[in-house]
């Protein structure tokens, strides 16, 4: 096993323990709405105390960046550990058991490992550059299912406005139409796993500033998938639609859609 990945692994199985520790509807119910936010805050802060603790105790040289503090001029010469300590707060928050703690790890400007780790199903999803992606301990490919059985995911855009709205719901009528199977599990980071895990056939990204791609992305393409950027400026100008999933999914698609 790589050394980093070892590390990652345990900083974010530990950190894991401690989410479903703090994972009590019965407790939240008994808080004032406001102080909600104010809880799962600082439950997210321990989180990442955690897991920076962990990981600078083994690599006290590394840099450790939160989620969406990303530069796009990073140092070669330097080693980045980005973290995502909970995304899908909202299933948190609701008592929706999905959501799940996110690491990778740059070298030389390249992301090199990524780990994935859903508490409540006890999945860890690891991937490194050159040696493909496991889910606990097994290999993972990209699903090659046929056109009548695609699952594909859809989140909504943060940066939603009118035409983007038009934009996609013109797509969701398309693949309604076709009779796809349309999923939004709250929890994107999950989603790109379950893309490379096969569970979910292709996943849209509309947003070309997710970060949580940083984290994901490794473990869709050693899983033989592929992220596409697709132009279309016959429905939206100036927007791109990214696509992730192995090229047969991506192909019937785009023919849905007509780009």
């Amino acid at each position: 096993m790589h050394p980093i990945l070892h590390i990652a692994i345990r900083a974010i199985r530990k950190s894991g323990n401690f989410l479903l520790q703090n994972y009590d509807r019965k407790k939240l119910e008994k808080e004032k709405k406001e102080n909600i936010l104010y809880i799962v805050k600082k439950i997210m802060y321990m989180l990442e105390k955690n897991i920076f603790f962990t990981i600078q105790k083994s690599y006290p040289n590394h840099i450790l960046l939160r989620n969406k503090v990303i530069s796009t001029k990073l140092n070669i010469n330097n080693v980045y550990w980005i973290v995502n300590t909970l995304n899908g707060m909202e299933n948190f928050v609701n008592n929706i058991p999905h959501f799940c703690i996110g690491i990778s790890v740059i070298i030389k400007n390249k992301i090199e490992i990524s780990v994935i780790y859903d508490p409540i199903k006890n999945d860890l999803f690891t991937s490194v550059k050159g040696q493909g992606s496991q889910l606990n301990g097994y290999r993972m490919r990209c699903s090659n299912i046929n056109d009548n059985n695609l699952i594909v995911s859809m989140h909504y855009p943060t940066n939603i406005n009118k035409k983007m709205l038009t934009y996609y719901t013109r797509i969701l009528e398309k693949l309604i139409l076709k009779k796809i199977i349309i999923r939004n599990s709250g929890s994107f980071l999950l989603d790109l796993a379950y893309v490379a895990a096969g569970k979910i056939t292709c996943l849209f990204n509309f947003d070309k500033k997710n970060y949580n791609l940083y984290i994901g992305e490794l473990q869709i393409r050693e899983s033989g998938g592929l992220i596409k950027s697709i132009n279309t400026d016959n429905i939206y100008k100036n927007e791109k639609l990214f696509l992730l999933g192995n090229f047969k999914s991506i192909s019937i698609i785009e023919e849905i859609l007509e780009f």
